[in-house]
């Protein structure tokens, strides 16, 4: 068996200053990560060479490969593990996760719907194969899938509402309140989790529903200790509706709420450059309030 297509993208990532930060002081933890995976690799190989019919064994350390992004070395194996088992139950749905942390969305899919005609009900493989159609651009096809592995998971992640609403997103503009609901979906089975707020927040603005993102905005904010952030980006909802003055007092209670952090908390460089964006905020609203009052809007948003 082969692959029967590659697909390849390319992303820009921007990386920000504190993104650089956590990637220097995470690389430690992956070197050491690296070279437990090699011992691990390395130990089974040597059960291997001990009992090299083991179809499982080759299934161990083709896995172990995959995660250490050695594909074609893992396929290998799934293969080698085929050839000495052929009922192996679960190859089908192996080799699609291989196939698509591979970037072969299409063979996935291929190796997926295999396994889903014996599992249909299988939550792993359908979230496998919606990620697999969402890459070959069947976005619909793959919102059904996510659909039926969040009502059969009893425990899904916030990954898979918050992958199911991205792609609900990039349809026509009378899928976006579904995205919305899906989300809420998300928080009333999850609990209130900040990062499917976040979510759900872009996709009210999306819509234009200022209220509905403000509302949003205001929920996490009582639930989290330091509101500066939180009453910062409800001055950008704010602008964004064209209601200066409430953006302008947003912020300068955010500029407050950041006064009354300790010094040692205060002075970090992410707080001082919210500060200076802050404060730039609200001179440009105020000089567009002055503007307007003289016959001239200005939209602090725009550069």
């Amino acid at each position: 068996m082969f692959p029967v297509g590659i697909e390849r993208s390319f992303s820009q990532v921007r990386l920000s200053l504190v993104t650089a930060l956590l990637l220097v002081l995470i690389a430690p933890l992956r070197v050491g990560a690296h070279a437990d995976m090699l011992l691990q690799i390395d130990e089974v190989s040597k059960e291997i060479a001990k009992a090299p019919a083991n179809a499982e064994l080759y299934l161990r350390r083709s896995q172990l490969y995959r995660e250490h992004a050695e594909y074609g070395t893992s396929y290998v194996d799934v293969e080698k593990a085929f050839s000495l088992d052929p009922r192996l139950p679960n190859i089908d749905l192996i080799r699609g996760r291989l196939f698509l942390d591979w970037g072969w969305p299409l063979s996935a899919r291929a190796c997926l719907d295999r396994f889903l005609a014996r599992q249909p009900k299988h939550v792993d493989a359908l979230v496998l194969r919606a990620r697999a159609l969402s890459r070959l651009n069947q976005r619909r096809a793959a919102v059904v899938d996510y659909d039926l592995a969040l009502k059969l998971s009893t425990e899904p992640g916030p990954d898979l509402f918050v992958e199911r609403a991205q792609l609900l997103m990039t349809e026509e503009r009378e899928q976006w309140a579904e995205a919305v609901r899906g989300l809420d979906d998300g928080l009333q089975r999850l609990g209130p989790l900040v990062t499917l707020q976040l979510f759900a927040i872009d996709a009210e603005l999306k819509l234009k529903n200022y209220d509905g993102a403000l509302a949003r905005v205001d929920k996490v904010a009582e639930r989290s200790p330091r509101k500066e952030t939180w009453l910062s980006r409800r001055g950008e909802i704010l602008v964004q509706a064209g209601r200066s003055d409430e953006a302008r007092r947003a912020y300068e209670s955010a500029l407050a709420a950041l006064q009354t952090l300790p010094p040692t908390r205060r002075n970090v460089p992410a707080m001082q450059e919210l500060s200076k964006r802050i404060q730039k905020q609200i001179e440009t609203l105020r000089a567009g309030t002055s503007s307007a009052a003289g016959g001239g809007i200005v939209n602090p948003l725009k550069p």
